[in-house]
């Protein structure tokens, strides 16, 4: 899930974020750390007006979503992010353009309330009176692309939260706003989850033309070896040669001695006798189900689990693994997406 927040100085922004942050495990992103980074090249104070003049001029010369294309460059790939410091229709369009399913949040409160606060906090920049205070706020909302448009923006907001009460509040009307988009945490993967997608990925490397299969051999959540299935190392594979099998009209699932391929789950078996790493009380993972050669190996390398998310035709593993003591799990297929923070 992406979220942006915008609206006028003090209205409850960084709250929020902070809230999102620290309840929910967001990853929070600014697009001032852009314009902060650039004021700190030249040498130049990290002050309000600063930032407002740097960021215009980023805008004029890089185009006026030049600081949400920066950005997404950084978040694009986290598993759930907030946006901070959107100040400019472009760059709403751009974050909804990149970012999947991005709400804007709008954020205000009445300006005595906005001023009061910022007094509290005792930021640079801000103005010493209610007049400075406002008149500062007006050189957010330019009739310029390449400037602040503030108003414009929250407009645009999917959402409007008018913060003019607790920060409990606040909290409260964050909370109705994830529930209306159906949030849910992000959840890191369970152990199995975990290796039966690695399992998927290094299917990847499969040079058969019928099915890419990958299985890896673990023990106490330790990977200790892969496999996919695949010539005999050294000489030349399916991709060069084409597919025996398909040449003489062999049925998957049968006949499994007339192929040029080691399978899988033997290659993982024969990676961890290579390396020394026993196999026994492991669990090997693999893509998809064992054929009968690939079950009598398991058994005989006293591996105990046998966990998969495909079945493949030969199912004369079952009563095999039934009779040699081997757990059989069968779980939902992953997402093959990688989520990652950058």
């Amino acid at each position: 899930m992406f979220l942006g927040f915008t609206g006028p100085n003090a209205s409850g922004k960084g709250e929020a974020i902070k809230y999102l942050v620290e309840k929910k495990k967001f990853i929070s992103f600014s697009l001032s750390d852009i314009i902060r980074e650039e004021a700190r090249k030249r040498g130049l104070e990290v002050t309000r007006d600063n930032l407002i003049a740097i960021g215009n001029e980023l805008r004029e010369k890089e185009g006026p979503s030049i600081l949400a294309k920066r950005t997404i460059l950084k978040i694009k790939n986290a598993p759930q992010a907030v946006v901070d410091s959107i100040r400019n229709p472009y760059e709403v369009e751009e974050l909804r353009k990149n970012l999947k399913d991005f709400k804007l949040i709008g954020i205000t409160a009445d300006v005595k309330t906005r001023f009061e606060r910022a007094k509290a906090r005792k930021r640079t920049g801000d103005g010493e009176t209610l007049k400075e205070f406002i008149e500062k706020e007006e050189k957010e909302n330019s009739t310029d692309k390449n400037a602040q448009q503030l108003n414009k923006c929250f407009e645009m907001a999917d959402f409007k939260i008018d913060n003019s009460g607790s920060l409990e509040e606040l909290y409260w009307k964050i909370d109705g706003i994830l529930n209306e988009l159906n949030y849910k945490p992000y959840k890191r993967p369970s152990w199995d989850e975990y290796f039966i997608k690695m399992a998927y990925l290094v299917a990847e490397r499969s040079t058969c033309l019928r099915h890419h299969v990958g299985a890896v051999i673990v023990k106490n959540n330790y990977l200790i070896s892969s496999g996919y299935n695949g010539a005999p190392s050294g000489v030349k594979d399916c991709t060069e040669l084409g597919c025996l099998r398909d040449q003489l009209g062999i049925q998957s699932g049968t006949r499994h001695e007339v192929c040029r391929a080691v399978h899988a789950e033997q290659n993982a078996i024969i990676q961890a006798a290579i390396h020394g790493s026993g196999t026994e009380g492991a669990t090997i993972y693999c893509t998809h189900s064992p054929c009968i050669i690939c079950a009598k190996m398991i058994v005989n390398a006293k591996i105990k689990r046998f966990v998969t998310s495909s079945y493949y035709p030969d199912k004369t593993y079952e009563e095999l693994f039934k009779e040699a003591g081997i757990k059989f799990d069968i779980i939902k297929k992953p997402d093959l997406s990688i989520t990652t923070l950058d």
